[in-house]
Order: C-alpha cells, then structure tokens, then sequence
C-alpha cells in the first residue's frame, strides 16, 4: 500500500471515529430523552397526574447520576474500560516499549553519572566504574 493511500486512509479513519463520538454523545443524550417520554407516557396509561411527570423525570435523572457516579467512584468502570483499551491498541504497546527503552537509557546514564562523580571523588576505582573513557574501558 502506497504512503498516499495510507494516508487517506488514516484522514478517512480519523474521520469516522470523530463523526462515531459524536453520534454516540448524542446518543447518550437521547437516552434520557427517551427514558423521559417513557415516564410521560407510563404516567399516562395508568392514570397518574400531569403534575407528577416532572417528580418522575428528575427521580430517574436523579437515580441515573447516582449510579453513573457508583460506577465512577468505586467500581471505577472509566479505570477498567481504559486498561482493556490499552491492552488491545498495538499503538499505546509501541509507546510503552519506547518508553521503557528511554527509561532504561536513562537510568544507565544516570548510573554513569554517579559513577563519574564518585570515580571522581575517589570513592571507586577505576575498574568499579561504569563510566566509560573513549580509549580506556568499553561499556
């Protein structure tokens, strides 16, 4: 596959997943627009007033936070959907190897750098040392 249709793909791609959020946002908002019009016509059917369609609608808004914030604060459902996320993106497994190769690189020269600094005080000898002189001692 050629670099222009890959990238064409990546511009469809990154499209589709935006108009995807959005619709899934909206959505989301008619869900309780719909759980709304249910209330008004349950209300309805068996005889309830018109005064009591409001109480209804907001105690089922109500109970819908409340268990959005269950979900949120001790089940932490964002934690896990997230973690599953990871686990399954090829993406974030690149970054993180990436990553732990630049940890790595660093602590070594972090390591060097003490070394050198105590080579230096003279509290090591030169074959203790990780620290590498160009001509001296390879690493």
């Amino acid at each position: 596959m050629s670099k222009s249709s890959k990238r064409y793909l990546n511009i469809f791609r990154m499209a589709f997943f935006r108009e995807k959020y959005r619709f899934d946002q909206g959505n989301a908002f008619l869900v309780f627009f719909n759980f709304s019009l249910l209330v008004i016509s349950v209300v309805k059917q068996y005889g309830g007033s018109q005064s009591s369609i409001p109480i209804y609608v907001t105690a089922g808004l109500l109970g819908t936070w409340f268990l959005g914030y269950v979900l949120d604060r001790f089940i932490k459902v964002q934690d896990a959907q997230e973690r599953v996320a990871l686990k399954r993106s090829p993406i974030w497994k690149e970054n993180f190897d990436r990553q732990d190769e630049h940890n790595k690189t660093l602590r070594e020269a972090i390591q060097r750098l003490e070394d050198l600094e105590a080579l230096i005080r003279g509290e090591i000898t030169d074959d203790e040392s990780t620290f590498s002189v160009v001509g001296r001692k390879q690493v």
